[in-house]
């Protein structure tokens, strides 16, 4: 089996390569010597519905260039189930609609700068490219640069239209759903590609809804895409997977390929003897929950490569 030349990594801010602290990517590329070549795909806030399709293009885009399956490596960390997305290229109707993050507020400066990006951008960046990009922008494209027409709707932000898509058309049973087929779309794309992967969860609500606040102001809260966190007891989230409409899908995950953690913030919290980067004195909890630099390379190190070396014989001595 070849070593990797290429690889490929998504998930949100957890997953981005550039963010306050060093991110997993960053450390895996760094420890797996044969790669030349990294497509990192993480974004901020993104849902799994984005993650999903941002892998399935990129690799899609690497085969269309020539890439072989055997060179390639794909690395996902889901997001929470609730975390939605919308798809428009009316820029103009949804500009005062949608929480727009990372590009100007100002539209003509909008469309300006979305002008600026060409039709051909690489997929991949050479492993020593230390260029800045935009990698928390809502919206956001896939496979136009210059049609970013994918809106993250997420349920803490308060905007028009992701309320209404929150009030009319979400609930948990149809978040869980949907996630259970954005992976499985994902794990049969890239075992029917031949290409190798790992899976793993960034916290606990991957497969756990937990939705707009139900002290929020924007919801009625009458609305069924409201959950009572402190009424959401692991009875309830086992009759959810236990569901019939679900199960079916979520037996079908193959947690083969899933590193043998219950999810990364799990693991830096309870396992890693590093801490969080910006910790309250007064409660011992962090204000960031994002993990820290050194959380993310002891993560690699005893988590993420050890599987690699199981799974696939790849490791930092033998590439």
């Amino acid at each position: 089996m070849k070593s990797p030349t290429h690889l490929i990594t998504a998930g949100c801010s957890y997953s981005q390569p550039a963010n306050k602290d060093i991110t997993w990517p960053l450390e895996l590329q760094h420890q797996i010597k044969s790669l030349r070549y990294v497509a990192h795909r993480g974004h901020g806030a993104s849902g799994n519905s984005i993650i999903s399709r941002k892998v399935i293009s990129t690799v899609l885009s690497a085969l269309e260039q020539g890439v072989l399956p055997d060179q390639m490596l794909v690395g996902i960390m889901w997001s929470g189930c609730d975390r939605q997305s919308h798809y428009s290229e009316k820029y103009q109707r949804n500009f005062m609609r949608t929480t727009v993050i990372g590009r100007s507020q100002n539209y003509n400066e909008f469309l300006h700068e979305i002008n600026g990006h060409t039709d051909d951008e690489p997929i991949f960046a050479d492993i020593t490219d230390r260029t800045e990009r935009d990698w928390a922008s809502n919206p956001l494209s896939i496979r136009q640069p210059r049609v970013p027409s994918h809106y993250i709707l997420n349920p803490h932000f308060s905007d028009e239209t992701t309320v209404k898509y929150f009030e009319s058309f979400v609930n948990p049973e149809k978040a869980i759903i949907e996630t259970c087929e954005h992976i499985l779309r994902t794990q049969w794309f890239l075992k029917d590609k031949g290409i190798r992967y790992f899976m793993t969860e960034y916290d606990h609500d991957v497969f756990t809804y937990m939705g707009p606040h139900p002290e929020s102001e924007h919801y009625s809260k009458q609305t069924e895409c409201i959950i009572d966190p402190d009424k959401y007891t692991q009875e309830k989230h086992f009759a959810y997977l236990n569901n019939p409409e679900i199960n079916y899908l979520y037996n079908e995950i193959d947690k083969n390929y899933w590193l043998p953690i219950k999810h990364l913030q799990d693991w830096v919290t309870n396992v890693s003897e590093f801490k969080h980067r910006d910790m309250n004195p007064d409660t011992g909890l962090p204000r960031d929950p994002h993990p820290s630099t050194e959380q993310h390379k002891d993560f690699v190190a005893k988590v993420v490569l050890p599987f690699l070396l199981e799974k696939y014989n790849l490791s930092s001595y033998n590439v």
